[in-house]
């Protein structure tokens, strides 16, 4: 299964099998989907349908419990660890599924695909940001209107004139640096990226213009 980071696409669907859901005849279910985004929570009953969505990269950990009775019937609760962007930590969980053990490691590859697609996201924007900041500070071309100091080239100053524009690579510095600042709100807002590490992010862009 290959994470799109695109067009968000279902991995797996089920549904609870739980004591409610029997008694009712299906009237109240607990629907659950996983996707390449996001794992959802949908509750359905006489008053309506009521939707819960958690993005893959808030998800630490996936367990499973299973009682004596649940063995029996080929059921077991999933239970997903949560910490949301605001550090709190919760567990939800996904009650009286069928293979349970199967949907926990379906999950838990998931979210550890997930989070290499990140990782791997952050390193391409650094190691692009590295190399243009060596771009920058490289060694200095000889000027063919130097002269010698030392036995080396110097370059003369030159007068900068009021219509003189700032030199490029800097422009581009700087909108090299805008652009993945959009890049990073748009993963804080999408819920892949906390606001503690949009924060840090920020600063230490902010810290190479």
């Amino acid at each position: 299964m290959t994470v799109h980071s695109g067009h968000e696409q279902t991995i797996w669907e089920g549904q609870s099998r739980n004591v409610t859901a029997r008694a009712t005849g299906g009237r109240f279910t607990l629907r659950y989907r996983l996707t390449t985004h996001y794992l959802y929570f949908e509750t359905g009953g006489i008053a309506g349908t009521k939707q819960e969505q958690i993005p893959l990269i808030n998800i630490q950990d996936v367990d499973l419990s299973q009682t004596l009775l649940q063995k029996t019937q080929k059921v077991g609760n999933v239970l997903v660890h949560i910490i949301r962007p605001s550090g709190q930590h919760e567990t939800a969980v996904l009650d009286s599924i069928v293979e349970p053990v199967q949907v926990r490691d379906l999950i838990n590859h998931t979210v550890h695909q997930v989070r290499g697609v990140v990782h791997q996201r952050q390193v391409d924007e650094a190691r692009d940001l590295g190399t243009h900041r060596f771009e920058q500070t490289g060694p200095v071309p000889p000027h063919p209107g130097g002269f010698s100091i030392g036995g080396q080239q110097a370059i003369p100053p030159v007068q900068p004139t009021p219509l003189q524009s700032a030199p490029a690579v800097q422009a581009t510095s700087s909108e090299q640096v805008m652009a993945l600042l959009k890049q990073l709100g748009e993963l804080r807002d999408a819920g892949v990226v906390t606001p503690e590490e949009f924060e840090a992010k920020k600063k230490d862009l902010l810290d190479r213009l």
